[in-house]
């Protein structure tokens, strides 16, 4: 799945370096409020602390900036120097860290800075990617971002099956092909064909139903029918507006559990992502009388 596909990004990364002579560029950096995955590269890159509490040093070389500053990149770039920094991971939407939509600006900004820098960008697509976005398969696509590897997972099956997958630029796929490089890594089920013919199928589904125009349909239905939800007391922000996904935040964070009870019982279904969001991925068949329907069961749920 997804954590697969960040560590073997991870792994890569600096195993490029390694191949073009540069061994010294070794340290990953990723953001605060991210979320990576749980195998050891994932953990250790992701910006919530809770996750990386009680295993000591995951991994060495890891670093973190701002989440919403690209200055903070920048930063950290100057301080440490480029000839040592070997890939920056970034989520075009931070997804299990509360779903934070990008700053204006702030991916370009981000994208730009690794090219002067020379450092590798990874776009972890886990969430965004097979047309989460909204309108194109991937928000890579959809924003100009044109990694240098994206991780994906979850759509590319619909989760049906576990699959992962990283997308590789011909930059870094060269030295392992041209070169003869034999980078030593995989997976016991790596292009299981089962998972394979699933995520085939649910592909072709995606296309023959145009459902990257319904999710990015979806978009606009979330932030028309959602956003008054930010007006109740109980609530101190509803983030919403790219992708087919939404977040709404609790004004308190503690009340998160019992509000999926509530949410239940309105026959709602959802969970708690970051400190306190209600977290909305709705299926892409989602109409919008049932977007309607939604946002007028969540407003129940909250109002007590």
């Amino acid at each position: 799945g997804g954590s697969d596909s960040v560590d073997s990004a991870a792994k890569l990364a600096r195993r490029y370096w390694h191949e073009m002579g540069k061994p010294e560029k070794n340290i990953i950096v990723g953001r605060t409020k991210a979320y990576h995955g749980m195998h050891v590269a994932g953990t250790a890159l992701a910006g919530i602390p809770l996750n990386r509490e009680g295993y000591g040093e995951l991994m060495p070389d890891a670093e973190t900036v701002d989440w919403d500053n690209a200055k903070s990149l920048l930063g950290l770039i100057e301080r440490l120097g480029a000839d040592r920094i070997a890939a920056f991971f970034c989520e075009p939407i931070i997804g299990a860290g509360g779903i934070y939509l990008p700053p204006d600006g702030y991916l370009d900004e981000v994208r730009q800075i690794c090219r002067d820098n020379d450092v590798l960008f990874v776009a972890d697509e886990v969430v965004t990617g097979f047309g989460r976005i909204g309108g194109s398969w991937f928000a890579s696509s959809r924003l100009n971002l044109e990694p240098d590897m994206m991780t994906t997972a979850k759509g590319l099956t619909s989760g049906y099956v576990p699959m992962g997958a990283v997308f590789i630029a011909p930059k870094v796929a060269e030295p392992f092909f041209s070169g003869g490089v034999w980078w030593r890594h995989g997976y016991t089920y790596g292009g299981h064909a089962g998972a394979a013919a699933a995520s085939m199928a649910v592909l072709d589904i995606t296309e023959r139903e145009n459902l990257l125009d319904e999710a990015l349909r979806l978009e606009g239905d979330l932030a028309t029918a959602l956003s008054p939800l930010a007006d109740l007391d109980t609530v101190s922000e509803v983030r919403t507006g790219l992708g087919a996904v939404t977040a709404i935040q609790l004004a308190d964070p503690a009340e998160g559990p019992a509000m999926l009870g509530r949410m239940r019982a309105q026959g709602v279904s959802g969970r708690v992502a970051g400190q306190g969001a209600l977290q909305i991925s709705p299926s892409f068949v989602m109409t919008t009388a049932e977007v309607t329907e939604l946002a007028d069961r969540l407003e129940a749920a909250l109002t007590f």
